[in-house]
C-alpha cells in the first residue's frame, strides 16, 4: 500500500514539474504573437519616408505580402511601396526630391529605392509593373543623373532631368494564346524648356530618345527597344488623357467628366 502511495505521489510531483516547465512558453508565445501582430499593424514603420500622395480620383492602394492599406491624400509614401489603382482611378504622387509620379487605372508601381544621401548609387528607383504612367524628375537626377531610373518589365528607363509618358503591358492569357508583355516610352517636353534626353535599354540593345515626342516600343522581354520615332500626337493625347484629371478626391471610381 504505501508503495503505490508512493507512486501516485511521484505521478503527481511528476506532472506539477512539467506543467512548470511549460508555464514559462506561455509569455515568450504571447510576446510573438504580439510582435507579430504589431509588425502586421505598421507595415511602414522601419521604411524611409519617399514621398506622399497629392491626388486621388476612385481607388489606390499599398500592399505588402500580409497586408493592404487605402490610400489617401496626404498618405506617406515609403521606400518598399507597392502601389496599385483600382478601374477608373487616378493617382498623383509628390517625392521628397520633386519628383512627380502619376499612375492610370489598373496601374502598378513599386518604389524600390529612396535614398538623398550623396554617396547613394542609386537615389531613387522606381518600377512600373503595368499600366500607364507619367513623371516628371526632381532634384536627384538633375544633380546626377545616374541617381535615378525607372524600370519596365521589358526594359529600363534611364533619366537625364526629363519628362516622360508611356504604358506597360503585362504578360497575358487570350484564348488560349500567351501574349508577352510590352511596354512603350514617350519623351515629352520639359517643362521649364531645357533640353531633355532619356535612354532606353535592356539586355538586347538601348536606344537614346533626345527629341520630345518621339518614343520607342518594346516588344517583349526578349527584344531591344525598337527604333526611335515620332509618336503620334493623337497617341500622346490619349495617353495624357487617362492620367488627366486627378481631383483631390478618394470616392471609389467616381468616373471622370
Amino acid at each position: 500500500m504505501k508503495y503505490l502511495n508512493r507512486m501516485s505521489s511521484n505521478k503527481i510531483n511528476h506532472r506539477a514539474g512539467s506543467v512548470k516547465a511549460r508555464q514559462p512558453l506561455r509569455p515568450i508565445i504571447a510576446g510573438l504573437l504580439v510582435l507579430i501582430c504589431a509588425f502586421l499593424s505598421f507595415p511602414a514603420a522601419a521604411k524611409s519616408p519617399a514621398g506622399k500622395v497629392t491626388a486621388i480620383e476612385g481607388e489606390a492602394w499599398v500592399a505588402g505580402t500580409f497586408w493592404k492599406s487605402d490610400l489617401e491624400v496626404g498618405s506617406i509614401i515609403y521606400s518598399g511601396d507597392e502601389l496599385s489603382t483600382g478601374e477608373d482611378s487616378r493617382l498623383n504622387m509628390r517625392f521628397l526630391d520633386k519628383t512627380f509620379f502619376t499612375l492610370g487605372p489598373e496601374a502598378k508601381m513599386k518604389v524600390d529605392a529612396y535614398d538623398e544621401s550623396e554617396d547613394a548609387v542609386l537615389g531613387f528607383g522606381a518600377s512600373i509593373l503595368k499600366g500607364a504612367f507619367r513623371f516628371v524628375s526632381g532634384l536627384l537626377s538633375k544633380k546626377k543623373p545616374e541617381s535615378m531610373s525607372v524600370s519596365l518589365t521589358t526594359a529600363t528607363i534611364g533619366v537625364r532631368g526629363t519628362h516622360v509618358a508611356g504604358e506597360v503591358f503585362e504578360r497575358r492569357e487570350e484564348n488560349g494564346v500567351t501574349i508577352e508583355a510590352s511596354a512603350t516610352v514617350t519623351l515629352l517636353e520639359d517643362e521649364e524648356g531645357k533640353d531633355t534626353s532619356i535612354v532606353v535599354f535592356n539586355d538586347y540593345g538601348s536606344v537614346v530618345v533626345d527629341e520630345p515626342g518621339y518614343g520607342t516600343e518594346i516588344p517583349d522581354e526578349h527584344s531591344p527597344p525598337g527604333a526611335v520615332r515620332r509618336v503620334q500626337l493623337r497617341s500622346i493625347n490619349n495617353l495624357l488623357r487617362v492620367m488627366r484629371n486627378t481631383t483631390r478626391s478618394s470616392t471609389p471610381k467616381r468616373k471622370l467628366p
